[in-house]
C-alpha cells in the first residue's frame, strides 16, 4: 500500500472515529461549524424559536393541576415582596469596605421576582403578572451597570462606581441580558399591545451593554483573545448567556451569526485549557457554571442549527460530564476541594443532557438519582427561567430512567490530580476517601496539595472547611491570609514551621496511583508544595485505602535539610475528638458517626483546638464548631518516617 493510500485511510479513520473531537484539536467547536458550509448552518433559527414557543406552551399545559397550583402560589408570593432598592453607596461599597453582600442581595433578590413573575405568567397566561414583569423590566434598565461591584476592574476606570460609557459584560451582565432576552421572547407579543414600547427598550439596552461590547471588543480576560490565562468557568458561563440573548433577541441575522462565530472561538480556548480527564478544578460548586454551562451551550448550538452540529464524538466533553459523579459521594455531598462548599444540589438537567448525547447510563441515572434526591418531580426552581424551560423539555424523559448514583468502588482524575475512593462500591456505607495533589495556582485555589477527606456512611468526619462568604479579600492580594486557604487548616502537613506557598510551581510531583483489587494507593512528593524556608529535601505522603479490612493508612517519609521547629500534621474535623487510649482517638460527627484515628504516641504529642463558625456560608456546611487536631512530632530527627491509621 503506497503512503498516500496508508493517508488517505488514516485520515478516513480519524474522521470515522471522532479523533478530531479529541483535546488536541484546537478549534473544534469552530472547526465542526465551518465544515457544515456555515452559511447556512443557523438559518433557520427563527422558525426553530417558533416551534420552541409552541412546544413550551404544550408542556406548560400539559404540567399537572397540583404543579401549577404550586407555581402560581410560589409567583402571588413573589408579587408580594417588594422590589429591592440598588443604591450607588452600597455599589461602592466593594471598594471602600470590601463588602460585596450588601448590594449583591439586593440585586439577585430583583433578578429572583422577574424571573418568578416570568415563570408565573407562562403558567397563568392571562396577563396577571405582565404589569409587575414590566415593572422588574423597567428597573432592570434603569441601572448604570449590569455588572457586579466586585467586577468593576473590568472598566479603565476600576474598582468604584460604573462607568455608564464603559459597559461591561461579567458573568451576570451577561446572565442579565438573557432574562431580559428570554422576557422579549416569551412576551414580546403581549408587550406590543400593552407596551408598544417596550421590546425597543429592551432591544436598545441588550445593543448597549451586551451586544455592542460583545461584538466589538475582545480584550475581555475571560474571552481568553489576548491572555495566557487559563480559563474558568467566566468563560464558558458568559458566552452560554451571550448565546443565548443573541439567539432569542437579536433580530439581525448578521449581527446574530457573528456573535455566534465569535462565541464559539472563544469557547474553545475554554476547551483546550480543560484537563484532558474532564477533572474541573474549580471544584464541583462550580462545575454547574463550568461544565454544565458547556452541555447548556452545545445544547443550544445543536438546536439553533436544526442539530446539524454534533459534538456526541468528543470525548472530552463527555468527561466533562462524567465529572460529577466522579467526586459524587452520596446524596449532595461532593467533594470540596479549592472554593467548593461540600454540600450542592447539581441541575438534574444539565447531567441529563450529557448522558442523552453520549448515551451514557451512569449519567442519565445520576440525573435521575439527584432529581430524586431533591424533588424534582414536585417541585420547580422559579428562580431561573432558563432552568425552567429546560427542565420542561426532559420532564417526560425522567419519568422511563431508574434512579441510581454510581458512586465507583474509585476514580482517579490524572490530570487534575484527584482521587476518590470508597469501601463498598455503589453504596455510601463504610469509608470514603478524596485526595487531591495539583498545584497551589489552580483556578478558586487553596492552598492544599496532599489534602484529603474522610466520610463514613455518607456524612463528613475529616473534612476540607470549604469557601466562605466572598469579600473583597478573596480574590485579593491577602487571599491566603484568609484561614479556610491556608494549608494549615487543611489537612496538610506543616514543615519545620513552614505552610505552603501559592504559586504554580507549589506543585505536587512524583504522583504515582495504583489500584490493585481491594487495595487503592496514591502517593506524591510534598516538599515541593512548600518554601525555603521548610528546609525540607523530600517529603513523601502516601495513602493505603485497604477496603475489605476497612482501614485508611497516611505514611509519611521524610528528610529535612535542618531542624527549625517541630513539623506537625493538621486534621480539620467535623465533630468532637476524645480519646480511647494512647494513641487512639476516636471522632464523632454530629450525625452520630465515628471513626478511630491511630498514631504512636511515641512519635507525636496531639492537641485540639476549637474553630468558631461565624461565617454565614461556611456555616451552611457546618451548623456545628469544627476542631483542628494537630498531631506534633517529638523528635528532632532530620530524616525518619511515621504513619497514621484512620479506622472504621
Amino acid at each position: 500500500m503506497t503512503f498516500k493510500k496508508l493517508l488517505f485511510l488514516a485520515l478516513v479513520l480519524c474522521h470515522y472515529y471522532g479523533v478530531m473531537a479529541q483535546v488536541d484539536t484546537s478549534s473544534y467547536i469552530f472547526g465542526l461549524y465551518q465544515a457544515k458550509n456555515s452559511t447556512g448552518v443557523f438559518a433557520a433559527v427563527d422558525h426553530i424559536k417558533k416551534t420552541n414557543k409552541e412546544m413550551l406552551r404544550a408542556q406548560i399545559n400539559a404540567l399537572p393541576d397540583n404543579a401549577k397550583k404550586q407555581i402560581i402560589a410560589g409567583t402571588d408570593a413573589a408579587l408580594e415582596r417588594p422590589w429591592t432598592l440598588l443604591t450607588l453607596s452600597e455599589f461602592n461599597e466593594f471598594k471602600t469596605t470590601g463588602n460585596r453582600v450588601n448590594y449583591e442581595n439586593n440585586y439577585f433578590a430583583r433578578r429572583n421576582k422577574l424571573n418568578i413573575l416570568m415563570i408565573g405568567e407562562l403558567v397563568a397566561n392571562d396577563g396577571r403578572y405582565l404589569n409587575e414583569i414590566v415593572n422588574g423590566l423597567g428597573l432592570i434598565c434603569e441601572e448604570s451597570t449590569w455588572a457586579l461591584p466586585a467586577h468593576m476592574s473590568l472598566q479603565k476606570a476600576g474598582n468604584g462606581l460604573p462607568d455608564v460609557n464603559e459597559p461591561v459584560i461579567d458573568l451576570f451582565a451577561s446572565h442579565t441580558g438573557m432574562i431580559l432576552s428570554y422576557a422579549k421572547y416569551l412576551f414580546g407579543d403581549k408587550f406590543s399591545v400593552s407596551y408598544p414600547l417596550l421590546n425597543e427598550r429592551i432591544d436598545a439596552e441588550l445593543k448597549k451593554r451586551i451586544f455592542d461590547p460583545y461584538l466589538n471588543r475582545d480584550d475581555f480576560w475571560w474571552m481568553g483573545f489576548h491572555t495566557s490565562k487559563k480559563m474558568n468557568n467566566w468563560n464558558i458561563f458568559t458566552n452560554t448567556n451571550v448565546l443565548s440573548s443573541a439567539i432569542l433577541a437579536e433580530d439581525d441575522a448578521s449581527r446574530r451569526k457573528s456573535m455566534i462565530e465569535k462565541s464559539m472561538k472563544s469557547v474553545d480556548i475554554f476547551l483546550n485549557s480543560y484537563s484532558p480527564d474532564g477533572g474541573c478544578d474549580e471544584g464541583p460548586s462550580y462545575w454547574g457554571i463550568a461544565g454544565g454551562a458547556l452541555i447548556d451551550y452545545i445544547d443550544l448550538l445543536s438546536v439553533f442549527s436544526n442539530h446539524q452540529l454534533d459534538f456526541s464524538k468528543s470525548e472530552l466533553i463527555h468527561q466533562i460530564g462524567a465529572y460529577i459523579y466522579k467526586v459524587h459521594i452520596d446524596q449532595n455531598y461532593y467533594v470540596n476541594f479549592a472554593d467548593a462548599t461540600a454540600s450542592n444540589a447539581q441541575d438534574p438537567t444539565k447531567v441529563y443532557k450529557f448522558g442523552k448525547l453520549y448515551q451514557d447510563k451512569k449519567l442519565l441515572e445520576y440525573a435521575a438519582y439527584i432529581r430524586k434526591i431533591n424533588n424534582g418531580d414536585q417541585t420547580f426552581d422559579l428562580g431561573n427561567i432558563n432552568g425552567f424551560v429546560n427542565s420542561l423539555a426532559a420532564r417526560d424523559e425522567f419519568k422511563s430512567l431508574n434512579p441510581a448514583a454510581p458512586q465507583l468502588k474509585y476514580a482517579w482524575l490524572n490530570d487534575v490530580q484527584v482521587l476518590t475512593a470508597r469501601q463498598n462500591e455503589g453504596s455510601a456505607t463504610g469509608l470514603f476517601l478524596a485526595v487531591k495533589g495539583g498545584n497551589n495556582a489552580e483556578s478558586h485555589n487553596h492552598n492544599d496539595i496532599g489534602n484529603f477527606i474522610v466520610y463514613k456512611d455518607g456524612t463528613p468526619l475529616i473534612i476540607d472547611a470549604g469557601v466562605g462568604v466572598y469579600n473583597k479579600q478573596t480574590f485579593g492580594p491577602d487571599r491566603y491570609k484568609i484561614w479556610n486557604t491556608r494549608s494549615d487548616w487543611h489537612n496538610c502537613p506543616t514543615i519545620n514551621g513552614a505552610v505552603q506557598e501559592a504559586g504554580k510551581s507549589y506543585q505536587a510531583t512524583e504522583v504515582s496511583f495504583e489500584n490493585k483489587g481491594d487495595v487503592t494507593k496514591l502517593s506524591m512528593e510534598l516538599s515541593t508544595a512548600y518554601p525555603k524556608e521548610a528546609q525540607v529535601d523530600t517529603w513523601k505522603r502516601a495513602f493505603i485505602f485497604e477496603h475489605q479490612t476497612e482501614v485508611i493508612k497516611l505514611r509519611e517519609d521524610f528528610k529535612l535539610s535542618a531542624f527549625r521547629t517541630s513539623s506537625s500534621l493538621s486534621f480539620l474535623i467535623n465533630g468532637t475528638i476524645s480519646a480511647l487510649a494512647k494513641g487512639n482517638l476516636q471522632i464523632r460527627n454530629p450525625q452520630g458517626k465515628t471513626i478511630s484515628l491511630i498514631f504512636d504516641p511515641q512519635v507525636f504529642d496531639f492537641e485540639v483546638e476549637l474553630k468558631k463558625i461565624d461565617d454565614a456560608r461556611l456555616a451552611a456546611s457546618w451548623p456545628a464548631n469544627l476542631s483542628r487536631l494537630i498531631l506534633k512530632r517529638k523528635s528532632k530527627k532530620l530524616t525518619g518516617w511515621h504513619q497514621i491509621e484512620i479506622r472504621n
